[in-house]
């Protein structure tokens, strides 16, 4: 008899409420979680572990950001200005959250 077993990660999005993302600044970080479980013959049969939430961008593909609960005011700390739309922006922003530009 032959058995294939093991455990499997499975993300799964906690909200769909878009947030801004720490690293590209645009609104497209989402809260996920990555829970683990047991698999039969690559069928999820029951939850192992359960993940923490953390944001991960849609756009730029950055992870891991860890989720305080509460979204905190966003303070640019090194500022710009967009040279599209002309809007104050973060140093380290590679989009301009407001239209899109690449800086």
């Amino acid at each position: 008899m032959f058995l294939i077993a093991g455990i499997s990660p499975k993300i799964k999005t906690v909200d769909n409420t878009p947030r801004r993302c720490p690293s590209c600044g645009l609104t497209r970080a989402y809260l996920k979680r990555i829970d683990h479980y047991f698999t039969l013959f690559f069928v999820p049969i029951f939850p192992v572990k359960k993940g923490e939430p953390v944001l991960v961008c849609d756009r730029c593909q950055e992870q891991g950001f860890e989720y305080r609960g509460v979204e905190e005011p966003w303070q640019p700390k090194e500022v710009q200005m967009c040279s599209q739309c002309g809007r104050t922006l973060d140093k380290s922003f590679l989009y301009c959250p407001y239209c899109g530009k690449r800086q």
